[in-house]
């Protein structure tokens, strides 16, 4: 049997309809997390975070960060030892927002460790902000668990 041509455009047609139609329902079935919900005064303040960051990279080296068993070990430059150092950690998870843990931390020899929930995987960002004495600091670094 032979298929006219107005078949075979009409069922070229049909098909692409049918494809846009499929890709229109699996689009609704993706995620559509904000990275936050105050984001625009987020951005209005950042210039807070970068006056943060001036200062943390002042310092004599860098914050360190490792893993150890399910846990995270924070280790501030050198003149926060002995120093009162408190803050906030952020574990931002990009995929989900459901993954996104943070707290509250409070040091005095400039090391802190954070426990890990169990079944944590994927590249998150550390955010730390913490403030010491008169100075704030700001610290973000990429983390694959």
């Amino acid at each position: 049997m032979k298929i006219n041509w107005g078949y075979r455009i009409t069922i070229v047609y049909l098909v692409f309809a049918v494809g846009i139609m499929v890709m229109v329902y699996l689009t609704t079935l993706q995620n559509r997390d904000l990275v936050s919900e105050d984001y625009y005064e987020q951005e209005l303040d950042y210039q807070r975070v970068i006056d943060q960051s001036a200062n943390t990279a002042a310092l004599s080296t860098p914050v360190t960060i490792s893993r150890k068993d399910n846990q995270l070990l924070i280790e501030l430059p050198a003149e926060f030892t002995g120093r009162s150092a408190k803050g906030k950690w952020t574990l931002y998870y990009a995929a989900n927002k459901e993954k996104d843990r943070s707290g509250n931390f409070n040091t005095a020899s400039g090391k802190y460790a954070l426990s890990i929930p169990e079944n944590t995987m994927g590249q998150f960002m550390i955010k730390l902000d913490w403030e010491a004495g008169e100075n704030h600091y700001y610290f973000e670094q990429n983390i694959f668990f």
